[in-house]
């Protein structure tokens, strides 16, 4: 006879679900898709990314390259200077910058967790025939939202030093290509991919491979192609919208 107390992991309060996340995703994992919830974990996600895309606007180094930054888009987009009306009206957005932060990535996360949580429960469910159920898949791509927010709370002092403003923060592959015109399909992609939506991808094909009983190898490949794929239609749509 089996001792399942001894097979089954402890119960992990939120504090140690987050850490390990970071340090030991495959054992926080098998922990987690024992007791799926999801809930709280997301509630401290959108809370860390909208404080670190708003708190650098509670700083004038913040403001003023977040508005430098509205500018020069707003220019691109429509090829026309921006006015004193638009930039006084951007001026005092940009006082608020940090509450509506937080409050859209109140909505923006949760609904793209669930998004992408039920490709993940249909592709492997219904195509590959698995078992799992959707709250677990879900608690999954939730938890692995750990990583981005991490590279978000990490971003924000490093753009207030930098005195630069960016929605997908420092750590993107856009210095690696510095002489292409920023508004070109290429220099979108690069400065919109960053080393943490990788680690991202990375840990939540380790969260799949535990709840599926499955290698992560080809799971995190598969992630990662679907990472740059979104990114790459994002880019390129951008680009067209600015005639590039």
């Amino acid at each position: 006879m089996t001792d399942t107390a001894s097979t089954t992991p402890s119960p992990m309060g939120l504090a140690s679900r987050i850490a390990g996340m970071i340090f030991s995703p495959t054992e926080t994992y098998r922990a987690v898709v024992e007791k799926p919830r999801a809930v709280g974990v997301l509630f401290v996600v959108c809370l860390a990314m909208g404080l670190g895309t708003g708190l650098p606007l509670l700083t004038e180094t913040g403001k003023r390259a977040a508005l430098d930054t509205q500018v020069e888009q707003i220019e691109q987009f429509t090829g026309q200077p921006v006015s004193s009306e638009q930039y006084t009206q951007m001026q005092q957005a940009t006082s608020f910058g940090v509450y509506t932060s937080i409050l859209g990535m109140f909505i923006f996360i949760p609904v793209i967790t669930v998004v992408f949580g039920a490709l993940y429960w249909a592709f492997f469910n219904i195509v590959l025939g698995g078992s799992a159920g959707f709250g677990q898949v879900i608690t999954v791509n939730a938890h692995s939202q750990v990583i981005t927010a991490l590279g978000f709370v990490l971003g924000a002092p490093v753009q207030v030093l930098q005195g630069s403003y960016s929605q997908a923060g420092p750590f993107n592959l856009g210095a690696l290509a510095p002489t292409l015109d920023p508004t070109s399909s290429l220099a979108l992609f690069l400065g919109a991919l960053t080393f943490f939506g990788f680690w991202q991808s990375a840990v939540c094909g380790i969260g799949l491979g535990v709840l599926y009983k499955r290698r992560p190898g080809g799971i995190i490949i598969g992630l990662v192609g679907i990472y740059l794929a979104v990114t790459a239609l994002i880019a390129v749509g951008v680009a067209a919208v600015m005639g590039r």
